[in-house]
Order: structure tokens, then C-alpha cells, then sequence
């Protein structure tokens, strides 16, 4: 599914879905759909062996040219309209104006191109990376609500927050999602919580005044570790994970190195190896 994800960076690229390394990886069976819309938001739909695979294009990069490109960058993402909490007609609880308005762009192409893989009786994966989590995140929802299909599974890399607590309690009830997150990439702590900006407050006195909002993530934690190891989070370990990483992220950005926050989100280089060795030590 990580892979899959990446190839939908693919999508418009010169030499199209297969110039993507692990495009014959995935195991299509038949070339995927892919869909476009507003130049932003982009999506595919194919089917493997085994499954049929809804997956987005993750967007939204990290500056980390110097320390005002990421002040900026972090700024952004708070104070965007598109981040206050709206209700969608598709799931209890409120959700993410802006994710929610980008997978109305491509809804109803994606949509169809599911519905008719269903006749196939292969099950539904969805996925994504960054701002494609977040849109896999609600998609599977949606599909469900509509009568189209329950995914039986929904892997995510590196994606932001998606909705309030109701929204992700009723999405946990009746989705299985497993949401990977790399060490120090920032993007799974946005829309940034209280802690988080107190933190960043602290760090930067421009950072001080932002609005904290009622995000949860949905799902279930999979940390990818600086060690290799992957720690899925549960409520007795979520708070050990969390002020690890907070302690990680301050010691980055109190000595400026903003870069590697940039390069822990990234799909390819980062997410992908690590699991595909952590893949590799599984007994066949």
C-alpha cells in the first residue's frame, strides 16, 4: 500500500503511473484509473490479485529552505480557513473542511471506477501519504456510507489529522486503519494540538499565538522509530510515544536542524525502506 501511494505521485508525470519505480511492485493487474482535479488533488483506482486499491496524492511539503520558510509553513497549515472542524453528511462528527472539499473533487470519478471493480467480490484497500492519508482516511468512510464498499483495511503515511473526537471514535467502530508515522515528521501532528503549539510557542515567539483545534487522529498508531522498529501505539504507551517525540522535535529545532523534519515525511525515502525491512524480517 506504501507503494501504491507513491505511485500516485506518478499521476500526470512524464511516462505516466509507470514511471514510478514501484509501480510493477504493486501488481496490477490491468493499468490503474487515475483521476485529476484543480491541478491538486489526485487519485487512482486499480486492482490487484487480491484486492482493489483506492489510493490519493499526498501535497502539502514542509518548507525547510531556512527557519522562516518553516515558521511560515507552520503557520499556514494553523491559520488556513480550510482547517476549521465542519460536519460532512457522510460520517458523525466533524471533519476537516479543506480535506473534505478536496475529496469532493474527485469523488465521484474514484467512486465509480471502485464500484465497478466490486463486481470483481475482491475486497477494498484504501490509502495515502500526507494530505492522501487524510483523503483515504475519509474515503473509506464515505464508501461505507454510501453502500459502496467496507474497506477492509486503510493504511496511511505521514497523514494530518482528519477530524474531531466523535468522528474518530464512530470511524474506529467500523474501519480498520493502520496509520504510520516516522519519527520526526511533523505533518502527522497537524493541524497542530495544544501541546504541540505550547511547544512550538516556546521555540519561536511567532508560533505563540495560534489556534489550537479539537483534532484525533483515527486509527490505530503504527511509530516508526529512529531505531528501525516499529511500536503500535495503544493507551497505555500513546503518551510514552508522544513525549518521545515531542523531546525528539526539540532538540531539532533548538539547534535548527529543520531539514530532517522535512525528510522524515518523505514517502519514498524514509516510510517505504522501513517497511520494507521491518517486512523482511517477518517469517514467510
Amino acid at each position: 500500500m506504501a507503494k501504491a501511494s507513491d505511485v500516485c505521485y506518478s499521476i500526470g508525470a512524464p511516462g505516466g503511473l509507470i514511471s514510478c519505480p514501484f509501480y510493477n511492485d504493486v501488481g496490477f493487474t490491468a493499468p490503474p484509473r487515475s483521476f485529476t482535479a484543480d491541478m491538486i488533488n489526485a487519485a487512482l483506482v486499480g486492482a490487484t490479485a487480491t484486492e482493489i486499491i483506492l489510493a490519493f496524492r499526498g501535497t502539502l511539503p514542509i518548507d525547510t529552505a531556512d527557519w522562516n520558510g518553516f515558521i511560515d509553513s507552520v503557520d499556514d497549515w494553523v491559520h488556513n480557513g480550510e482547517a476549521v472542524l465542519v460536519k460532512a453528511p457522510y460520517a458523525p462528527g466533524l471533519v476537516h473542511q479543506g480535506f473534505s472539499a478536496s475529496l469532493e473533487t474527485l469523488w465521484s470519478s474514484a467512486a465509480a471506477a471502485v464500484r465497478q471493480l466490486t463486481a470483481t467480490q475482491l475486497p477494498v484497500v484504501v490509502t495515502g501519504h500526507s494530505k492522501g492519508g487524510a483523503l483515504a482516511t475519509l474515503a473509506a468512510i464515505r464508501l461505507r456510507s454510501e453502500g459502496i464498499a467496507t474497506p477492509v483495511g486503510v493504511y496511511t503515511y505521514g497523514s494530518p489529522r482528519v477530524g474531531d473526537t466523535p468522528f474518530s471514535t464512530s470511524y474506529n467502530a467500523v474501519i480498520s486503519q493502520w496509520r504510520f508515522e516516522n519519527n520526526n515528521d511533523l505533518v502527522p501532528h497537524l493541524p497542530p494540538a495544544a501541546q504541540l503549539l505550547d511547544f512550538l510557542g516556546e521555540v519561536d515567539s511567532r508560533l505563540s499565538g495560534l489556534t489550537a483545534y479539537a483534532y484525533l487522529h483515527a486509527g490505530t498508531l503504527e511509530y516508526l522509530g529512529s531505531n528501525g522498529k516499529c511500536t503500535e501505539g495503544n493507551p497505555k504507551n500513546s503518551l510514552d510515544i508522544l513525549g518521545q517525540r515531542m523531546r525528539s522535535f526539540a532538540a531539532l529545532l533548538l539547534t535548527g536542524q529543520i531539514r530532517e523534519v522535512a525528510t522524515d515525511h518523505s514517502l519514498a525515502n524514509q516510510y517505504i525502506p522501513k517497511i520494507c525491512a521491518l517486512a523482511a524480517q517477518v517469517p514467510s
